[in-house]
C-alpha cells in the first residue's frame, strides 16, 4: 500500500499547535519565576536563610519565556508593528510589505538560530558552567535561544504561507486578524 503524503495544512496545523504549546510554556515559566522569587523573599527575610540559585534560575526561566514564547507571539500577531507609514498603503500593498518583511525576518531568525545552535553545542560539548556559586551548566540556558528562534522560524513559514495565499487570492486580512475576530 502506498502512503499518501500529508498535505501542508496538516504540517502547518502541527506547527500552530506547537506554537500554542510554546505560549503555555512561556506563561508557566513566568509564573514559576515569580514563585521562585517569592520563595527567595520568604527565605531571605522571614527565615534568614537566603538561597544561592534563585536569581539565576529566574533569569533562565525568563530567557526561556522570551525565546520560546516568540512563535506564539507571531501566531497571534502580538509582535511589534510600526504602522506609521504602512497604514497609508492599500490593504493589498500592506500584505505584500508584510510578506517581504516576514521573509527578511525569517532569514534573520534562521541565521540567529544557526549561530545559537553553534553556541549551545560549544557550551554543551565543552562543559561550560556558570561562574556563580550555584554553577549550573550553561548549555541549559544557551539552549533556549536557538530552540525558541527555531520555533519562530517554523511559525514564520506558516505565516508566510498564509500571507502568500492571501496575496494570490486578493484577501488582505491576515490569519491573526481572522483569529482575533473569532475570539471576540
Amino acid at each position: 500500500m502506498i502512503k499518501k503524503k500529508a498535505p501542508p495544512a496538516t504540517f502547518f496545523s502541527a506547527l500552530n499547535r506547537i506554537s500554542e504549546v510554546s505560549g503555555i510554556v512561556c506563561a508557566l515559566s513566568v509564573l514559576v519565576s515569580a514563585g521562585v522569587l517569592t520563595y527567595e523573599v520568604l527565605m531571605r527575610y522571614v527565615f534568614k536563610s537566603p538561597t544561592i540559585w534563585e536569581i539565576e534560575f529566574s533569569v533562565y526561566l525568563l530567557i526561556m519565556a522570551t525565546f520560546v514564547g516568540a512563535a506564539y507571539g507571531l501566531k497571534h500577531g502580538a509582535h511589534i508593528n510600526i504602522d506609521l507609514v504602512t497604514h497609508l498603503l492599500s490593504k493589498r500593498a500592506q500584505v505584500r510589505l508584510s510578506f517581504f518583511t516576514s521573509l527578511l525576518s525569517l532569514i534573520f531568525c534562521a541565521i540567529l538560530a544557526g549561530m545559537g545552535w553553534e553556541m549551545w553545542w560549544e557550551a554543551t560539548s565543552k562543559g561550560w558552567r556558570s561562574d556563580s556559586l550555584w554553577g549550573p551548566p550553561l548549555g541549559i540556558s544557551y539552549f533556549f535561544l536557538p530552540f525558541g528562534i527555531t520555533l519562530l522560524c517554523l511559525q514564520y513559514v506558516v505565516h508566510l504561507s498564509d500571507l502568500w495565499s492571501r496575496w494570490k487570492a486578493g484577501n488582505t486580512e491576515t490569519q491573526a486578524q481572522d483569529d482575533g475576530r473569532r475570539e471576540k
